[in-house]
């Protein structure tokens, strides 16, 4: 049975009473020397016992202080006993020489030993060899007074090694190191746990990376947290580039008139402040190089599983190519409509047309006054002949005589063609075509068509003079043809530039926008294509790149 400790104020009273007892005996033994008890017997003898009883006093205090002092240390040394066999990590004491004094129970859980082999005079054969130095080094450290914290791995009782964190701590009986603790904790789950949560990390990046579409994740500061390899792609930014930055001001500033996107408009901040999902059918974001690209993309607020929000996670596509193909659509549908249309007024109008014109004819020998408003007849009558003609032209495919030709020769002759009217307009007409460019395959006069309807909209676009330079030259490998006209005319304005070539659309006053319609469609079919760039007051440039039949005309050469 164990006794409680006396109260703490009994304690206090007990050890503040001993000095006074100490004083107390000390004066009776001074007064034994004084010459009155010295003389007188019974006065002695009374002295005396006083004194026995003060020191039987002092003998019993001061082993009950002993006795309290011992049951301290034994329940402290109890303490640091359970603490040392219980503790679930590995506990080892060393002496400075490197030998085991003793081990708790972890030591024998982690390696699979017995009760004497944990108590194993050595500790070097538990060390996994390649770890073996870098022990021994940590360990003769921690016995000159530094504390060491690292990992290594030790041998399993099966031969297998156990990865742990090794902690070595100096031994101090007052100021004299005696020995070293080790603590080893085991790390194998931690490692299994760090590879399982490596592999989901590794196959989450590898979803991310080979889905097409450009995926990140912001914080609720609005912080990049994950950028996937689409999203480089797209934008141009680098995953390096992007963590941690702010993403809103990198890739959406601005509207596409160039005002600033507040963050009312920011479907991903109101994902957050509503934790709701949004889907945007259209919307612009900017690339690094600073041009804009329309996107459709889907916002989602991230949660975990209190339903805390961490941020969000944003998927978007790049929609420039869809868009392209709706507009194509469009233009398909308008000229199908205007193909209908111009069959129809086409024959209607052509009909009426050729009984003008033999009336016409039959009218020449009329008086001059006559024959001046006969000539403004036919030549309107002329006008009105070409349109249709131009209608007749989108309403139904063409009857096409592919040949091998040069275009230095249709270069050339549509030039000559046009010179007059060039010079009546102070115009100057300069070509430099290479007579040895490589044979195309075309309708000849399909692509004299094309020639003249570009150089008949330059000289037009020129009404104060000017110069009109023509070019051809090889293009990439030598497989394509690039002709260039460059002219001085008044220009054409940005907005006006993607609305070229659509039915009835035209810069000229008198124009009906089928003239470059047919211009393109003409030039696609021959598998090239053709492009239009312009500044204002400053001219036009417009570009046609036909290809080549250089292997045909080898082939020939050597039949």
């Amino acid at each position: 049975m164990t006794m409680n400790p006396p109260p703490v104020s009994i304690r206090k009273f007990t050890i503040y009473l001993i000095p006074v007892i100490a004083i107390f005996g000390f004066h009776l033994f001074y007064l034994h020397h004084l010459p009155f008890f010295q003389h007188n017997r019974m006065a002695s003898i009374a002295l005396d016992s006083c004194m026995l009883v003060v020191f039987m006093l002092l003998a019993l205090f001061g082993i009950r202080l002993l006795k309290r002092r011992e049951t301290s240390i034994s329940e402290t040394a109890e303490r640091y006993k359970s603490l040392f066999d219980n503790h679930l990590d590995s506990i080892i004491s060393f002496s400075l020489d490197g030998e085991i004094l003793s081990s708790n129970h972890g030591l024998e859980s982690l390696l699979g030993l017995g009760e004497e082999s944990s108590k194993s005079a050595s500790f070097l054969p538990m060390i996994h060899p390649p770890d073996l130095l870098k022990t021994l080094h940590h360990f003769q450290v921690a016995s000159e007074g530094m504390p060491q914290n690292f990992d290594a791995s030790f041998l399993h009782q099966n031969g297998f090694p156990i990865p742990s964190n090794v902690t070595f701590v100096p031994t101090k009986v007052g100021n004299q190191i005696v020995g070293v603790y080790a603590i080893l904790k085991d790390l194998t789950e931690i490692r299994e746990q760090k590879k399982e949560i490596d592999k989901l990390y590794k196959q989450n990046q590898l979803i991310l990376n080979s889905v097409s579409e450009g995926i990140y994740g912001i914080d609720t500061n609005g912080r990049t947290i994950f950028w996937n390899k689409a999203a480089e792609a797209i934008t141009g930014w680098k995953v390096d580039e992007m963590l941690g930055r702010r993403i809103h001001n990198l890739i959406r500033p601005l509207h596409e008139d160039g005002t600033l996107v507040i963050p009312e408009d920011n479907a991903t901040v109101n994902t957050m402040l509503q934790r709701e999902g949004a889907i945007m059918n259209e919307d612009l974001f900017w690339k690094k190089d600073g041009t804009s690209f329309p996107v459709e993309y889907m916002s989602s607020p991230i949660l975990d599983g209190g339903g805390q929000l961490l941020g969000t996670v944003i998927t978007f596509s790049d929609i420039t190519e869809l868009k392209k193909t709706q507009e194509l659509l469009i233009k398909s549908d308008k000229l199908s409509a205007v193909g209908q249309l111009a069959a129809g007024v086409a024959h209607e109008i052509r009909n009426p047309l050729t009984a003008l014109k033999g009336f016409l004819k039959l009218l020449k020998t009329s008086s001059a006054k006559e024959q001046y408003y006969i000539e403004i007849m036919q030549k309107e009558l002329q006008r009105i002949e070409f349109i249709v003609n131009e209608f007749l032209f989108v309403s139904k495919p063409q009857a096409t005589h592919f040949v091998t030709s040069t275009l230095y020769t249709i270069i050339m002759s549509t030039v000559e063609l046009l010179q007059p009217q060039a010079l009546l307009s102070n115009i100057e007409i300069e070509a430099e075509v290479d007579s040895g460019l490589p044979p195309v395959m075309c309708d000849e006069n399909q692509i004299k068509q094309v020639f003249i309807n570009i150089m008949k909209n330059a000289i037009e676009s020129m009404s104060q003079g000017g110069s009109l330079h023509i070019h051809a030259e090889l293009k990439g490998s030598g497989n394509q043809i690039l002709v260039r006209f460059v002219d001085q005319g008044c220009g054409i304005s940005p907005e006006r530039l993607p609305k070229l070539g659509e039915p009835f659309y035209s810069t000229k006053e008198k124009g009906t926008g089928l003239g470059l319609m047919v211009c393109y469609r003409i030039i696609e079919a021959h598998g090239g294509f053709m492009n239009i760039s312009s500044k204002l007051t400053e001219g036009t440039i417009v570009e046609i790149t036909l290809p080549t039949t250089t292997i045909l005309s080898k082939g020939e050469a050597t039949g």
